[in-house]
């Protein structure tokens, strides 16, 4: 059997097959958990099935299935974005475990909102004339093995080739906007976790400013369908899909942390290259491997974190809550998402920026391994 492609003219031909191949995959292992992702492939799937393709287009389906407003920015809200990839991703999982066994498939082609239809015909066993024969039996043999396996190895050459190319446009496209917060929601539990102040030496309340500058962040998981849950304490959750994102300075010796959960590149070990000190003339960003040890680097500055060790942890810390803030809102927004964060999850590695607020500086980028961890650190 091989897979031959429905054209759109001959779709109506073969409705009830293809709903009830979606219902096969709605109902699947791959797709049962993820009512979102049914939903998307339900509503491709209506439109196609009634040549209505032209509705198909990230802002129309942002507005009728994702409830957006008429008016919203695809280029900041990724939410279609996300859904799609997802879906793609289910369908790889769903083909690989039910190859086979429907005579009719479909997928998504990456870039695309429409799906693509197959159904299974059988391959030809037609026997050759007499004529093809006579031909066929003047060749030598061996020119004829080897023309069978040149045509065999042709195709899969071909798909090997097209796979390349497809995969290579994918990570061109995908920004990395999307990258880094698909990994954070999507691929991990994110929680939220905001120190609180001390005030003569006590801890205070969090402070309304404070969560006001942090609120870009709940509506970021709320355009990836996730939500991003409070923590109360900076115990460090046990599992490895766990990842915390902290606004703020840690104390030193938070009172609730316990003194077992201190090991190297742990969440809240403020042993890294960059950190935020409180000096005589405020709080300053210091370098602690600069030539003049302890040295604080001039000026105002956010500073963001990206810890990969047993636990992964993302850090947004500033000289003031100005500095928080703008960073804040440079991380949340598409068109500002600073690229050098594309790649700042490899086991074992800190990734630490600065982010000055002076006009036309430029950012400053630290990437190490954990301390008192040895790690290899691919090239950019």
């Amino acid at each position: 059997m091989q897979k031959q492609e429905i054209q759109i003219a001959e779709i109506s031909r073969h409705i009830p097959e293809l709903q009830e191949a979606l219902e096969n995959v709605c109902g699947s292992p791959s797709f049962r958990t993820s009512p979102k992702s049914c939903e998307f492939l339900r509503h491709i799937f209506h439109h196609t099935l009634n040549d209505q393709v032209d509705e198909l287009k990230e802002r129309l389906i942002g507005i009728d299935l994702l409830g957006r407003e008429t008016t919203y920015d695809t280029g900041s809200d990724a939410g279609v974005r996300v859904r799609a990839n997802d879906v793609r991703k289910r369908l790889l999982a769903y083909h690989a475990a039910c190859e086979g066994e429907s005579n009719y498939t479909f997928d998504l082609p990456i870039g695309s909102y429409v799906p693509r239809f197959f159904r299974s015909i059988p391959v030809s066993t037609e026997v050759p004339s007499l004529a093809e024969q006579q031909i066929s039996s003047s060749i030598p043999q061996e020119q004829l093995a080897s023309l069978s396996l040149r045509q065999l190895a042709m195709p899969t050459l071909i798909a090997l080739f097209l796979c390349t190319i497809c995969m290579r446009w994918q990570i061109a496209q995908e920004h990395p906007f999307t990258a880094f917060w698909q990994t954070v929601f999507q691929d991990h539990h994110a929680t939220f976790y905001m120190p609180p102040s001390r005030v003569d030496g006590r801890e205070s309340l969090v402070s309304m400013d404070s969560l006001e500058a942090s609120a870009p962040l709940f509506n970021l998981a709320g355009q990836f369908h996730t939500r991003l849950p409070m923590i109360r304490t900076s115990a460090v959750p046990a599992s490895p899909d766990d990842i915390i994102i902290s606004v703020g300075g840690i104390p030193a010796n938070p009172a609730n942390l316990k003194t077992t959960s201190l090991a190297s590149g742990s969440a809240w070990m403020d042993d890294n290259r960059i950190t935020i000190e409180d000096t005589p003339t405020g709080r300053e960003v210091v370098d602690r491997d600069a030539a003049s040890r302890d040295s604080p680097l001039s000026g105002r500055a956010g500073l963001i974190t990206i810890a990969n060790g047993s636990q992964r942890t993302i850090r947004i810390d500033g000289t003031d809550q100005a500095a928080i803030g703008n960073l804040i809102e440079m991380l949340c927004n598409r068109d500002s998402f600073p690229a050098d964060l594309a790649n700042s999850f490899q086991e074992g590695t800190v990734t630490q920026i600065v982010f000055p607020i002076a006009p036309h500086a430029e950012a400053l980028v630290f990437r190490e391994p954990l301390p008192g961890q040895v790690a290899v650190i691919r090239g950019e």
